[in-house]
């Protein structure tokens, strides 16, 4: 039988579902599209740090949810939407992760406290819980519902008892967010990608169809120098024609900010074409890299990770037999003054823009 409070969450996640920016109409297709992605993946660390968590007070008899995450303030939002759901039915325990974190360290935390659930933010949290799992040999440990991570579907190949929500927009969706911002025509838009991403490429050019995008995409070595990618980037705009440029979330495009100097950010001065990017650190007018992230709203990413621990709880905690979901609403953050400046305002574009940098 199910409780008020699990009746309440999914009563939030039907009004979830009738938000104006839904990825929902590319649920299926686009969950298909996550699934063939393999390869290096961008952590996702957004945020600035917080002060400690404060977990709500525990309750006898309450089984535990116990969440372990960085201590930067876009995890703590989606914390805060997650905690506010379950504590009606959970005790809840918070670890926080830093790169100081160690495998033992969490799995002190899981031993210590029980857990019917961790939840795990972001890819290194992920590592970590693998090597304690690796630990175990034999021995069980919880389900893991995992959020804030770059291509969920590989990592879930090699963490098998579990599930959770991609942090990835479909490029479509990016695509369509930019046409509502600025003012010149987005038809083609160039994509860089190495060769373990290829599959999932074509089918972001198929998801593309429905909206006349065409994704003219350029692949490169697996390990592709600055020079190259610049190259390649360059290539995009001069013989791709291309109207827009979009970087994945691949950590062999992205890696340190001195490859985004020599690569991305020396190609844009010479094509100078609005890119599209998928973290909201890439955004920084003060070192100009990205025109416009779409990203998960992740408060509301809270939410539905909270539904999604209420469905698996109901199933005995069988993540496994639940698929990965998309995030139900997404933001969009935009560098105001390079998209004025370079490429002109729509006359209502504020109203399509979630949070701007300046």
């Amino acid at each position: 039988m199910r409780t008020t409070a699990h009746a309440s969450t999914r009563s939030l996640a039907s009004r979830l579902r009738a938000l104006p920016r839904l990825l929902i109409t590319l649920l299926p297709l686009a969950l298909a599209v996550a699934g063939c992605a393999t390869g290096g993946t961008a952590d996702v660390t957004p945020g600035t740090p917080v002060a400690a968590f404060a977990d709500p007070l525990p309750r006898s008899g309450a089984a535990t949810i116990l969440i372990a995450m960085p201590t930067l303030g876009d995890f703590g939002d989606v914390r805060r939407g997650l905690v506010t759901e379950v504590q009606k039915n959970f005790n809840v325990t918070t670890i926080a992760v830093t790169e100081k974190t160690t495998a033992a360290e969490l799995g002190n935390a899981i031993e210590r406290t029980s857990p019917a659930c961790v939840v795990l933010m972001n890819n290194s949290t992920v590592t970590l819980f693998r090597q304690y799992k690796e630990s175990r040999g034999s021995n069980p440990v919880p389900p893991a519902v995992v959020v804030m991570t770059s291509f969920l579907e590989r990592l879930r190949a090699t963490l098998p008892h579990s599930t959770g929500i991609a942090y990835e927009v479909p490029g479509v969706t990016m695509v369509r967010n930019l046409r509502t911002i600025i003012t010149p025509p987005i038809h083609k838009v160039g994509v860089v990608y190495r060769p373990v991403f290829k599959d999932f490429i074509e089918k972001q050019k198929i998801l593309a169809v429905s909206e006349q995008i065409e994704f003219v995409a350029v692949e490169v070595a697996k390990d592709v120098s600055a020079e190259d990618l610049k190259a390649a980037i360059v290539s995009l705009a001069n013989n791709g024609k291309v109207d827009a440029l979009w970087m994945i979330n691949d950590n062999g495009l992205i890696r340190d900010g001195r490859f985004l100097d020599e690569s991305w950010r020396a190609a844009l001065k010479e094509v100078k074409l609005p890119l599209i990017v998928g973290l909201p650190n890439l955004i920084d007018p003060i070192s100009p890299l990205g025109t416009l992230a779409v990203v998960p709203d992740h408060e509301t990413l809270g939410l539905q990770t909270a539904n999604l621990i209420f469905d698996v709880a109901d199933d005995g905690w069988r993540v496994e037999d639940h698929a990965i979901e998309l995030p139900l609403s997404v933001k969009t953050i935009v560098d105001i003054k390079q998209a004025r400046e370079k490429f002109g305002l729509q006359p209502e574009a504020l109203k399509h823009i979630d949070k701007v940098a300046e």
